[in-house]
């Protein structure tokens, strides 16, 4: 089903056109990509790159609020409950209304007689009949009813929120959810059968619908206006690369550290650490050598542009280099090699050169430091920084992996492009 009202934005990272993720505003959608992202062709293909990119904008929470929009036109400590709201959705669409599977049993004839609880307890035998005196029945009790409100309120937020990835409405059946709302009574509800409750499936029903309710207002209940993303995508993209690439330990024994003595002082103080972004150790199977890989995830443009002056600056060449040289000499003797690169973002499928770089991960350059000889430079490894390009559509869909295949094809790309090789 075609998804209606909606504009796709390629987001460059210039000035005005750094968001990524979604905007409804009158029921139209924009949803802003990042730009070396290949959108695909179809609406089934559509619905699935959308949603993996917006799954991405939950990694910039542990970032300051500077970085994202999670809190745009919401209270304060609001955040769009996206995983709830898919979650909430699939149920529906699967097992439509809520009902309380765990039964609740009384003796009488006060509801539903439950048979099979009856025949369980001891029967009268009166002229060979066999006369059940004790009834056991099934009773539906306000809770629950009220469960079944908190629900249905739930399916017509993430509807009204979502619904479009699936191209569905809601029908309320004539109820306004919106006005039966009430946050205290709502988490009060759920917290207790919370408690009492032993469905494991029940508990992440509840769970979701407990995430959908907190930090709302009666503002945010009755808006139909969603914004959900993040103003820069720099962060999200170095999670994604650490997630995918990282293999060490301890990434704080590869930090530089220096100090400041000062005259009004009785003792150094240390300086503000540097910060490498990924780490990779790798031991060699046959030979048993351990080397040190330091990538700095970069979300610059070359990838799009081609152009030169996207590429890191001096600046960054030089941390790189630093990087290497603490390894070297903070840990002589450990390893046996430190290789550096930048990992910077294209798209496979769309970019100009696509006859030239068309791999998920691609070798597009070297950096050197010019005040070092070119022997010096062939000296040691590390003074090479290689310049690799990562598929972003990739690098989205397999960010959440630690496969060993995709961290021996980045560091071995790296080897071989780097020209003192593995002597040093």
């Amino acid at each position: 089903m075609k998804i209606r009202n909606l504009t796709t934005i390629a987001a460059s990272g210039k000035i005005d056109n750094q968001f990524v993720g979604i905007k409804i505003f009158n029921n139209h959608i924009e949803f802003h990509y990042p730009e070396t992202y290949h959108l695909s062709d179809n609406d089934d293909g559509l619905r699935k790159d959308i949603l993996a990119i917006l799954r991405t904008v939950s990694l910039a929470k542990t970032k300051t609020s500077e970085m994202s929009s999670y809190n745009t036109h919401h209270k304060e400590g609001y955040v769009f409950p996206l995983g709830a709201f898919l979650w909430i959705i699939n149920d529906y669409l699967t097992y439509g209304r809520y009902e309380n599977r765990e039964k609740k049993y009384e003796h009488g004839v006060k509801g539903k007689i439950n048979w099979k609880q009856t025949m369980r307890s001891n029967p009268v035998i009166s002229n060979g009949n066999v006369i059940y005196t004790d009834f056991i029945s099934e009773k539906k009790s306000q809770k629950d009813n009220l469960l079944t409100e908190i629900y249905f309120f739930c399916v017509q937020k993430a509807v009204d929120s979502i619904g479009w990835l699936y191209g569905i409405s809601f029908n309320s059946d004539g109820i306004d959810y919106y006005r039966l709302f009430n946050e205290k009574k709502y988490l009060t509800a759920i917290n207790t059968e919370l408690v009492h409750t032993f469905d494991d499936q029940k508990k992440i029903r509840l769970q979701n619908m407990k995430s959908i309710i907190i930090g709302l207002d009666d503002d945010m209940i009755n808006t139909r206006e969603v914004i959900y993303g993040v103003d820069s995508y720099d962060y999200v993209y170095e999670r994604m690369v650490d997630s995918m690439f990282s293999k060490v330990e301890n990434i704080r024994e590869f930090y530089p550290n220096a100090e400041w003595d000062l005259v009004l002082l009785p003792e150094p103080i240390n300086s503000t650490n540097l910060r490498p972004d990924t780490i990779i150790v790798r031991t060699e199977p046959d030979t048993g050598k351990k080397y040190v890989y330091i990538i700095d995830a970069k979300y610059y443009r070359y990838g799009t542009t081609f152009k030169p002056g996207d590429m890191p600056e001096t600046t960054s060449i030089q941390k790189q280099i630093t990087y290497g040289e603490y390894v070297k000499a903070a840990k002589r003797g450990q390893y046996d090699g430190v290789y550096s690169a930048f990992l910077l973002p294209y798209s496979k499928d769309k970019n100009i050169h696509s006859d030239r770089f068309n791999h998920y991960l691609e070798y597009a350059g070297m950096g050197r430091a010019k005040w070092f000889t070119d022997e010096q430079t062939l000296e040691t490894t590390n003074r090479e920084i290689a310049a690799i390009l990562i598929d972003t559509k990739f690098l989205i869909n397999n960010w959440v992996k630690k496969d060993e295949d995709n961290i021996n094809t980045l560091t071995q790309l790296i080897e071989s492009q780097v020209r003192g090789g593995r002597h040093e």
